[in-house]
């Protein structure tokens, strides 16, 4: 009991200390081993998907529930906004329900709980900041995107979860970036080049979505072989939240941003080299501060370009993963297990299997 009592004085002390807090954690964090994505390989039909996903991570879609999902809606409001979540998915292909229902089968979390979870921001209960960087190198295309986020109630550096998804009857294969219990995508890459990332600009309104965004960016991915259909997709998105989509294809060597920040009116950003996004919407004539500090910067090379992920004047504190997916090597560099992430190690892994 006395050692006890005097771990927690010692805590409340450091607390105290001005910097005391950030210092423990690195400290603690220095000792540890840092840990490492989980990858999980998507197959089958819907149904099969989720369970496969469920068994998978079960234990971390059964905490999520717990300490993180539901809380997006304080006290009574919650059975309102599960409501919502349930219209909201009764709008879609039902095939996104029943990918939800094998994760449900499995961990005996709630379908209702799952669907808030993917589409809480589209229901006006979050907000997030993210910054995006894509980079022409000659034939080289480098899509960049840190994700920054409240880290999921503490856990997420250890959640952070790549899908690979084999593809199916009119679905390209894809890989892309989530967190357990999501159907829908924050980043990713199909099988031609085509890649998106997503950045929040704004708050969505609870009666105004007709599609979660995370999901509509994994149909697009899983439908579009080049820039120009995935293009068309995202400028006729229907009526949602706000957004900042990064599009890249890598086999044509084109990218654009596209930010709604009303209900339906979508802009276009162009660019031949360099491109960047943070969470406000620019229009298509001004410049933001992160353009104009990667353009000063004219990174060459990949490390250029992690360099400026990790410039403290674009990165944020709450930066739970760094990407950058490099088609033409077939390789995505993922940094993630610490926070700020993308101070840390890019590892490698290999996007898709040409055989």
């Amino acid at each position: 009991k006395w050692i006890l009592i005097g771990f927690l004085l010692l805590l409340i002390v450091i607390c105290l200390i001005p910097g005391g807090a950030a210092a423990f954690r690195k400290t603690v964090f220095a000792v540890l081993p840092t840990p490492s994505p989980h990858t999980i390989d998507l197959t089958g039909n819907a149904l099969e998907r989720g369970r496969i996903h469920g068994k998978r991570m079960k234990w971390a879609i059964r905490l999520l529930d717990k300490i993180y999902i539901r809380h997006f809606a304080p006290g009574d409001n919650l059975n309102l906004y599960l409501r919502k979540a349930e219209e909201l998915f009764d709008k879609i292909d039902p095939a996104w329900s029943e990918e939800i229902e094998g994760m449900t089968e499995i961990t005996g979390v709630e379908s209702g709980i799952l669907k808030l979870g993917n589409s809480f921001l589209d229901l006006g209960l979050n907000a997030s900041g993210c910054r995006q960087i894509h980079l022409k190198l000659g034939d080289r295309l480098l899509h960049s995107h840190n994700l920054d986020w409240d880290n999921l109630g503490g856990v997420g550096n250890h959640l952070v979860t790549i899908y690979r998804s084999s593809g199916k009857p009119g679905a390209f294969r894809t890989v892309h970036l989530a967190f357990p219990g999501m159907v829908g995508v924050l980043d990713i890459i199909n099988e031609h080049g085509v890649a998106l990332s997503f950045n929040q600009i704004g708050l969505g309104k609870k009666d105004t979505s007709r599609i979660p965004v995370f999901i509509a960016m994994r149909e697009i991915a899983e439908t579009c072989p080049d820039f120009e259909s995935a293009r068309e997709k995202i400028l006729h998105m229907p009526p949602g939240m706000p957004f900042c989509i990064g599009l890249t294809s890598a086999k044509e060597g084109r990218m654009a941003v596209f930010e709604r920040d009303v209900e339906t009116t979508v802009v276009e950003r162009k660019a031949d080299h360099l491109i960047t996004a943070d969470n406000m919407a620019w229009g298509e004539t001004r410049k933001g501060e992160i353009q104009t500090i990667a353009e000063t910067a004219d990174p060459q090379s990949f490390e250029a370009l992690t360099g400026l992920l990790r410039d403290p004047r674009i990165l944020l504190g709450c930066n739970i993963y760094s990407v950058v997916f490099d088609y033409a090597a077939n390789t995505m560099y993922l940094a993630s297990g610490n926070v700020p992430a993308a101070t840390g190690k890019y590892r490698k892994f290999q996007l898709f299997s040409f055989e």
